[in-house]
């Protein structure tokens, strides 16, 4: 943890902190692969510096310190998956593109696709409970030979 001061031009600056967590070799791996394969499509070099910082996950939180890193990191990982669900509802519902150009119908179109995205993750949720015998069906006995 390392304090900061985010200051972009023309903006005051905001005070926070540098929270750095290391990944795993798995995700070091995954991650400088990555950045290999991009730096070799757009004809880049890497640096070492780069490739070490790779290993690690970095967020920047304005939260106060006496706010434990681990809470910030567990607020980080709820709010990515809130992220992750909108860019899926965006992609099958097509909440990217609003048609609306009146703020009254374009918050009504929202509410629209916003309630069908919940109708769909609720089937969903029904469908993955369903059993068509109405109950959970027992294991199969493991075979004699």
């Amino acid at each position: 943890m390392r304090p900061a001061l985010l200051n972009p031009a023309g903006a005051p600056a905001v005070a926070g902190r540098l929270l750095r967590v290391r990944r795993s070799a798995a995700a070091v791996r995954l991650a400088q692969n990555k950045l290999r394969r991009r730096a070799s499509r757009r004809g880049e070099r890497l640096s070492p510096p780069r490739l070490a910082a790779a290993g690690y996950c970095l967020v920047w939180t304005s939260l106060p310190p006496a706010v434990p890193a681990s809470s910030v990191l567990e607020l980080y990982r709820r709010r990515w998956q809130i992220e992750l669900y909108f860019r899926r509802m965006k992609s099958i519902l097509g909440l990217g593109q609003l048609p609306k150009k009146d703020p009254a119908s374009a918050r009504a179109w929202l509410h629209g696709k916003l309630l069908t995205s919940l109708l769909v993750e609720r089937s969903i949720q029904a469908a993955n409970a369903f059993s068509p015998w109405g109950y959970a069906l027992q294991p199969a006995p493991p075979p004699l030979a």
